[in-house]
């Protein structure tokens, strides 16, 4: 499964599971963590479901859980562009920033204020203050 990922993803894979195993198991809290920590935002609901607390794993483990949530990823940010299309009133494919920016922060997985400040930075936020939803959404992804 490491083979999935690139040197530098396995070697942060490797770095966290160090960090935060005890003994070279991950169980529990510390398994919920690690994987905070490696990989995309979840919910605990969502961590339960490809890691429940009574499970304990070692590093193969470890990395065969963040393959899957990798692998399940793309079906997250298909997810989130068909949820743009409800806001895309013409279907130019463009939300007004400031309408996304309330989205982002107070609706669903509610992100900190600093973080959308942070995703617009990044983003191609054009001159009419418009973002292309799709570019937006694989920006939001490619950070997790």
């Amino acid at each position: 499964m490491a083979r999935q990922f690139d040197t530098k993803s396995q070697e942060g894979l490797q770095e966290v599971f160090n960090t935060m195993s005890q003994n070279g198991r991950l169980g529990g809290p510390d398994l919920a963590s690690a994987i905070r920590a490696a990989g995309p935002a979840l919910t605990q609901s969502e961590i339960q479901r490809v890691a429940p607390t009574d499970t304990s794993v070692d590093y193969a483990g470890f990395v065969q859980i963040m393959a899957r949530l990798a692998t399940s990823d793309s079906n997250s940010e298909a997810e989130v562009i068909e949820a743009f299309k409800v806001f895309d009133k013409d279907g130019d494919g463009l939300i007004p920033g400031a309408e996304l920016r309330h989205i982002l922060t107070t609706l669903g997985e509610i992100m900190k204020a600093e973080e959308v400040d942070e995703l617009f930075r990044e983003a191609n936020l054009q001159d009419n203050g418009q973002l292309n939803y799709e570019d937006f959404s694989r920006l939001m992804f490619s950070q997790q």
